[in-house]
């Protein structure tokens, strides 16, 4: 019986992650308020995605928001959670059920994604499942699914410990490109969370400077690169049409301020006392937990213990976890910094580094400290950890009234000043002429306006990003005209089948010129841009020879750590 075990421990471990997530995510079986804070934008935003697929190739554009002028979250933010919850939704038949399913699966793969990191330092199971559940349990992991909602900060927990796992096996693990878990983490950042994968590389900036030397080995450069050019090239999806919002024209979220104030940043950073004792007034839980503390308190005396090949990350966990815990509070001299920094929006998103890295080094102290380690120690202590979490059940919102967001108005905007709206959220992905010009975005009908010239203008017919219309010009030099359409890149207009430039206008809008007196009719859809095609195509050769080298990589024998 105890050989079986043995045997089958990894799928064993396994069940035990996915049974701690089960029990963690009981709260999700009662109506929970998953619209709560970011929650209604992202399921807004998927629910959107999901009409706008049936329609375009290109679902960039959700049609139907900003008041029918279609709105663009999916050019700025990456949409892999979007897309998750839509594939959930044809399953669950509504977007309550996929949000929930969906953050239940993240938050077991997180477990899964940091045993994996942590067997591969240690080779020991025990060690692999404590740092598992301790990730897991760790409070502000669980403040992001049950009290901010943030979808997408909160699905990079999956994804930290793959790209660690990448850069420990590159610079510790022959034949070097054995695990592709550098190239699946980095990508599955880039893809689901902007701020997150900012933090994330910065700290893995600091861990490959700490190895810089060991890029002197052709074989180490040669895999670094081959993973910098397989995230490059998998995520041109993105980033290809990201660059061209950038470079199309001004959208408002590059705008200084916009997201955050270096003010209102220096705001965000926590008081000391933060870190351990949670206030009763519906604050966010920023706490790190007695449990944590106590275990990394021992770390002098865990990295005398701990074996010397693992010496090396274990200190760099550690001053990582003092690093960014101290990033996050008011102690962190955050205004000798330029504006820049604000990008990060809220200091106290440090702690999602933390997290990790706090489990990583707690695990190796107590694998390293406590003789003869075993089942019965990971038991006591992950009960104490799950235990500590469950006080904190009471910060779950519920909300009995809650409805699938089919049934909610969604992204109309009103023209106020300021204004925080299910679908645009502040209006950030507004081109900037638009934004400014807000009072005219909500009273504007779904016409084609002449804005310079004369025309007759006749059979409008709009459907989503589908437009047609009978136009007869009357002035011989030109005339410009403004659509029914947000500025985003990749519209295509046609008058008698000739393609004509589009331009920006005044208010934010699509334009066009008909250059001469001409009388056609007028064509609107949206195709995406040559680039987004070409980006799109380059993502799947390359996950397909990714695919490939992937598989014949994990045919050949594992050579251990130096």
């Amino acid at each position: 019986m105890k050989e079986k075990i043995i045997a089958h421990r990894k799928l064993i471990d396994i069940f035990v992650i996915i049974l701690v997530g089960t029990f963690l995510c009981i709260p999700l079986l009662g109506n929970v308020d998953v619209y709560k804070d970011d929650g209604i934008q992202h399921i807004a935003r998927a629910f959107g995605t999901s009409l706008e697929i049936k329609e375009s190739f290109f679902p960039n554009v959700i049609s139907n928001f900003a008041n029918g002028f279609g709105y663009s979250w999916n050019l700025f933010y990456g949409s892999l959670t979007s897309y998750s919850l839509v594939i959930i939704s044809l399953l669950t038949g509504n977007f309550i059920n996929a949000y929930k399913i969906f953050v239940y699966i993240c938050l077991f793969l997180s477990g899964i994604t940091m045993y994996k990191f942590m067997h591969s330092l240690t080779k020991n199971n025990n060690a692999s499942i404590l740092a598992s559940i301790l990730y897991m349990t760790f409070p502000y992991h669980l403040t992001d699914l049950y009290i901010r909602n943030a979808l997408g900060e909160y699905v990079s927990f999956v994804f930290i410990p793959l790209v660690f796992l990448g850069i420990y096996n590159l610079f510790y693990i022959d034949d070097k490109l054995k695990s592709p878990a550098l190239t699946i983490g980095a990508c599955g950042l880039i893809l689901t969370h902007n701020i997150s994968t900012v933090l994330v590389a910065f700290f893995a900036m600091l861990f490959v400077a700490i190895n810089i030397t060991k890029l002197n080995d052709k074989k180490i450069k040669k895999a670094f690169i081959l993973n910098v050019v397989f995230i490059i090239l998998l995520t041109a999806l993105y980033w290809v049409p990201l660059l061209e919002t950038l470079l199309f024209a001004d959208y408002q979220v590059y705008e200084d301020g916009m997201m955050a104030t270096k003010e209102s940043f220096l705001e965000s950073r926590l008081d000391f006392t933060q870190l351990f004792v949670t206030r009763n007034d519906g604050s966010f839980v920023f706490e790190l937990g007695p449990h944590f503390m106590i275990m990394f308190a021992i770390s002098l005396i865990g990295f005398r213990k701990t074996k010397h090949r693992l010496k090396e990350i274990h200190i760099f966990c550690v001053v990582s976890a003092i690093l960014s815990i101290w990033m996050s509070t008011k102690l962190f001299p955050w205004g000798l910094f330029p504006e820049e920094i604000s990008i990060i929006q809220f200091s106290w998103r440090l702690l999602m580094m933390s997290g990790f890295f706090l489990s990583t080094v707690c695990a190796l102290n107590v694998f390293a400290l406590i003789k003869n380690f075993n089942v019965k120690d990971v038991l006591v202590i992950s009960v104490i950890s799950i235990l500590y979490v469950c006080a904190f059940v009471g910060y779950v919102v519920y909300d009995d009234g809650i409805k699938d967001i089919n049934t909610y108005t969604l992204g109309v905007l009103t023209g106020k000043e300021y204004e925080v709206i299910a679908g645009t959220a502040k209006g950030e992905y507004l081109p900037t002429k638009a934004y400014d010009n807000r009072f005219y975005l909500a009273s504007r009908d779904n016409d084609v306006f002449t804005l310079e010239g004369k025309a007759v203008i006749e059979d409008i017919k709009k459907d989503g990003t589908n437009l047609t219309a009978k136009i007869e010009t009357f002035d011989a030099e030109y005339t410009l005209f403004e659509l029914p359409y947000l500025y985003y890149p990749g519209y295509t207009v046609r008058f008698d089948g000739t393609i004509l430039d589009c331009v920006e206008t005044e208010n934010g809008f699509i334009g066009f010129f008909i250059p001469q007196k001409d009388k056609g009719t007028l064509e609107v859809e949206y195709t995406g841009t040559k680039a987004m095609g070409i980006s799109l195509l380059i993502s799947c050769i390359t996950l397909i020879v990714f695919g490939i080298y992937t598989i014949k990589k994990e045919k050949k024998p594992i050579t251990l750590e130096k």
